[in-house]
């Protein structure tokens, strides 16, 4: 018998109406996958949004690297899909090739049936992408209230980017169907959808005591011993370390290998024999229950990730912003225009802002001495290299200090105190005592200074208050002493003052940013690492660009050496940086929650398929409706609960080690991130709960029919 390709096309067509399920959620896994990835390169390609991020910033770097978690998960997901569509869809297979189907005519058809499918999903899916990161953008457009004239909108290129996402895992689909119908056994085609996957190695109990030992070896090696060795011994490991953290995956698949394998009759037999039956179906299809809950602890622990790291950065920004001292802080160079109290004061009036404790505090630029730990030798050891000669520093005397701060400071002649501000910890990196020694480098008077303390002024800690960026309190006479003669050129003056709670404080603090800008001299547009002395000195010199200002937009991170702390700018704009990676961060803690539920729902569906027969058989042979729910129950919870625990309990305590990792302690601003991210993993938990009852009660009207879902009683 001859079938034509359009008939056979046609024949699979009206196959697929007895078989709705498995299109629809093959359809829906597809279609989700390219809808997220479409939105989220449709809304990361935009140039509104590509402009407001930093040129080679930590900012972009981030957007990206969680961008590839994402992709990645949808990757896993569609391939996931893909595999179970096609189980299901060897039933048809086998049935055609037994009607006498040439498996040529037949594998030719149905690479077409998936190219067509695959196809129209895909536009629709792009569309649909399209109008939610249009959706995205115009809120992102109305946070950050753009006024220079351009607006949200979508480019070609986030289109070619989401066409080759379709493009990459259409052809990994069609592979997958490919070596599919490769199959020349008929028999094996039509028994497709009943294989079964049991665990073959001898399980034993070492695997639970391996795996939790790997998993332990894998925190230790790639987060808690480099850093410790890197504390006490100053010496850096290397990149090295970062594989430590494919035992971690190894360890959890030999756990999850061993919840799956191991059932022991131990001290109570008869609660053994009365899960017999469970453990049977489990180890039945052992390999691929471990590989779901592998692919679901992954995909919980990237969400985790995204949420943890962007509720960090959140809470760091605002809590920066609310350790200020002062409302409004800028610094200028003694050869800058500068910016007078008249010019602040009239330039508050026009937006109803009234100025109060204005103050000018006068600092010198000196070359302090100090301790240079850049380098590594060949075994690894931090070098630490004393230079007389180190940075510009900052300097301002105990009178200039305790009359700008309102604190008052008392320095003995020929010592210093080091100004930190609150829950800065000390590194080893830089330390405030490494200073000895400090310079007119005009006059060419020098001073030797010893270290007296500390002191805590946040609007005098600039940047990391390290190196160049420090400043230091000394004696009045010694500070006068050092002063004399010193060119303009190295003489700062910093103002603070603050403002009222009425007007528009924002607008002023856009306004005072863009005539800071406009005032300085040619000297002062430098990076943040820039200085003078390390210019001249270092033949291969890095930080001698010129920064680039941006006087109208001060949303835009800049890494500049004097840049203003304007508090009522840095709220505003805090939350216009990090916009950006907020809404890339809800679009990838999405995409993998949404990945990791439908593949739970999806096992509990095929749990419930391949267990009906069993259970209908027990039932014949008088087992009661409670032992049946309890047995199904059992095949779901494996799916749900380990990796739950798993990815919650892992990614919980590798995110509190990485904040006591940044500076050896958790400080006090750090413990509202720990109390956001236990209710994170709370609601995890929760979602995941309820989409196990959801699960459950569809796998039990799959075998039972419509009813009661009981929940089965433990006993």
């Amino acid at each position: 018998m001859v079938v034509r390709t359009m008939t056979l096309l046609n024949v699979l067509n009206k196959l697929r109406k007895y078989n709705k399920g498995n299109y629809r959620q093959f359809s829906l896994c597809y279609s989700l996958s390219v809808l997220l990835v479409s939105s989220l390169t449709l809304f990361m390609q935009s140039p509104f949004v590509q402009s407001r991020l930093p040129a080679g910033g930590d900012s972009r770097k981030t957007l990206y690297m969680v961008y590839a978690v994402a992709v990645t998960g949808c990757v896993l997901f569609t391939i996931y899909a893909t595999g179970l569509f096609l189980r299901f869809k060897s039933r048809e297979a086998g049935i055609l090739m037994a009607l006498g189907t040439a498996k040529g005519m037949l594998s030719r058809t149905i690479m077409k049936e998936m190219l067509l499918l695959i196809g129209r999903l895909s536009a629709v899916s792009i569309l649909a992408g399209g109008m939610i990161a249009f959706g995205f953008g115009k809120l992102y457009e109305y946070l950050i209230q753009s006024v220079e004239g351009d607006g949200f909108g979508l480019s070609w290129s986030g289109f070619i980017g989401s066409a080759a996402f379709v493009l990459t895992i259409s052809v990994m689909i069609m592979g997958m169907t490919g070596r599919f119908l490769k199959r020349a056994d008929l028999i094996e085609i039509l028994n497709e959808e009943r294989r079964t996957e049991p665990i073959r190695k001898n399980v034993d109990r070492k695997y639970l005591v391996t795996g939790l030992i790997l998993i332990a070896l894998g925190i230790l090696g790639g987060l808690i011993v480099p850093f410790v060795i890197s504390m006490v011994f100053k010496m850096v490991l290397g990149g090295f370390t970062y594989a430590f953290y494919i035992l971690v995956l190894i360890g959890l698949y030999r756990i999850m290998v061993y919840s799956i394998a191991v059932h022991k009759r131990g001290k109570n037999p008869q609660k053994y024999y009365r899960h017999l039956i469970s453990f049977g179906m489990l180890k039945f299809q052992g390999v691929s229950v471990v590989r779901n809950m592998l692919i679901i602890t992954l995909l919980l622990a990237g969400a985790l990730f995204a949420i943890f790291y962007s509720a960090t950065n959140y809470i760091q920004g605002a809590s920066a912003a609310a350790g200020e001292e002062n409302d409004m802080s800028f610094r200028y160079l003694g050869d800058a225009e500068g910016l007078t109290m008249d010019e602040v004061k009239a330039a508050a009036s026009e937006y109803g802002v009234e100025i109060t404790d204005y103050r000018e505090a006068e600092m010198a630029r000196l070359l302090g001495s100090g301790v240079a730990r850049e380098n590594y030798d060949e075994n690894g050891m931090l070098m630490e290299e004393y230079r007389e000669k180190d940075y510009y520093k900052n300097f301002i005397s105990a009178g200039g200090f305790s009359e700008a701060a309102g604190q008052k400071v008392e320095v003995e002649p020929g010592t210093y105190l080091y100004v930190n501000r609150e829950n800065n910890t000390e590194n080893y990196w830089f330390l405030p005592d490494d200073l000895d020694m400090a310079e007119n480098t005009d006059t060419g008077v020098r001073k030797e200074l010893a270290f007296a303390g500390t002191v805590e002024y946040s609007s005098f800690f600039y940047g990391r208050g390290q190196d160049g960026d420090a400043v230091y309190i000394l004696n009045d006479e010694d500070f006068a002493e050092l002063k004399e003669g010193l060119s303009k050129e190295f003489q700062m003056t910093q103002v603070l003052f603050n403002v009222s709670e009425t007007g528009d404080a924002y607008a002023f603090s856009k306004e005072l940013y863009a005539r800071y800008c406009d005032s300085i001299s040619e000297r002062m547009r430098v990076i943040a690492s820039y200085d003078e002395y390390r210019a001249g000195v270092e033949a291969d010199y890095d930080y001698g660009e010129p920064v680039v200002l941006y006087p109208k937009r001060p949303e835009i991170e800049v890494d500049w050496k004097y840049s203003p702390v304007f508090v009522p700018l840095l709220k505003r704009n805090f939350v216009l940086t990090y916009a950006t990676l907020l809404l890339i961060f809800i679009f990838v803690s999405v995409i993998c929650l949404v990945s990791a539920g439908v593949i739970g729902y999806t096992r509990s569906i095929t749990v419930a398929v391949k267990s009906k027969r069993v259970l209908m058989d027990v039932k014949k042979l008088g087992a009661g409706q409670d032992y049946l729910d309890r047995i199904l129950k059992e095949q779901i919870e494996k799916v749900f609960v380990l990796p739950t625990a798993a990815a919650v309990i892992l990614m919980f305590v590798y995110y509190t080690m990485t904040l006591w990792q940044n500076d050896g302690v958790i400080s006090s601003n750090e413990y509202p991130m720990i109390g956001f991210n236990a209710a994170v993993c709370i609601l995890i938990l929760v979602y995941q709960y309820i989409l196990y009852r959801s699960s459950y009660r569809r796998a039990h009207g799959i075998i039972f029919g419509a009813g009661r879902a009981g929940m089965g009683k433990r006993g």
